[in-house]
């Protein structure tokens, strides 16, 4: 009788131990399902920043070499310059957009970075690259539409980017000036659309057309280097000759000597003289 109360006492001690600890386990579950959901959230939070940084290409500090380079080889690169005014006004790159971060508190200076134009690399610089690297994080911040944002670490080398876009300007010019050769149709079309045009034959003397183009000027292509100055000033100037080949000679004579003519083009072939005559003699009403 005593093994067996002994036997059923213990069965009572091991249901107690037993129930108490489902029950801790119990109260304790809400709490690791909480620090999860937490775990969840937060790791949530990190992989959007992470991803809206993704979207943004930051190479951050450029050496003044570096940047030139990349200030020359870059499209639709915007460059901010948040220097002082006075600064500013000294020296500065061609175009550049001017946020003196100094001279601002920090809702104008917040408002100056929304008005950078989206979608466009944006390079930044002041003048020792001391203060840019606070406009650089502030700026990233504020703008993920900005797919590629860089500064200068140092002295902005001006002189060398804006002698280069000279260079770019003169050249954009000339080759929108030069025209070169065209055919006879598209001449004819020139010729009809284009206000005060000059046009020039340039046969030899033996060569001249007997009914050449009506109003056209006549100087042989070999009196050309020494007759240049006859043409008038700021007119389009069209070229030919009776086949398109002297004309090229008379085109690289006047690219020399003329550079003040707006634009400068030969007709590429036979020139459309009984065209452009009777479409010219239309206008007149004759």
């Amino acid at each position: 009788m005593k093994k067996l109360f002994l036997f059923f006492l213990a069965c009572v001690l091991i249901g107690t131990l037993s129930a108490c600890s489902n029950a801790e386990n119990s109260q304790q579950a809400p709490v690791s399902e909480q620090s999860t959901s937490s775990d969840e959230s937060a790791a949530t939070n990190e992989s959007a920043a992470t991803n809206t940084q993704a979207d943004i290409n930051a190479p951050g500090a450029m050496s003044p070499e570096d940047a030139l380079e990349y200030m020359k080889n870059t499209p639709d690169l915007v460059i901010v310059d948040v220097a002082t005014t006075s600064h500013y006004e000294e020296n500065h790159f061609e175009g550049a957009i001017h946020i003196p971060i100094e001279e601002l508190d920090s809702e104008a200076e917040d408002a100056l970075y929304m008005e950078i134009p989206a979608g466009h690399p944006v390079l930044l610089h002041c003048r020792l690259g001391m203060v840019v690297p606070g406009a650089y994080e502030r700026i990233l911040e504020l703008r993920s539409d900005i797919p590629e944002i860089a500064y200068i670490d140092g002295a902005p080398l001006f002189q060398e980017y804006n002698e280069w876009m000279a260079e770019q300007e003169d050249s954009d010019m000339q080759s929108t000036r030069l025209l070169g050769g065209q055919t006879p149709e598209d001449a004819l079309e020139y010729m009809k659309n284009t206000p005060n045009l000059v046009i020039v034959e340039v046969n030899a003397p033996e060569w001249k057309l007997r009914n050449g183009i009506t109003g056209a000027m006549y100087i042989p292509y070999t009196e050309m280097a020494e007759r240049y100055d006859e043409i008038p000033e700021g007119c389009p100037v069209l070229l030919h000759c009776g086949g398109g080949i002297v004309s090229v000679d008379a085109y690289e004579i006047l690219q020399e000597k003329r550079p003040d003519i707006p634009e400068l083009s030969y007709i590429a072939g036979a020139p459309p003289v009984k065209a452009y005559n009777e479409w010219l003699a239309a206008q007149k009403g004759e």
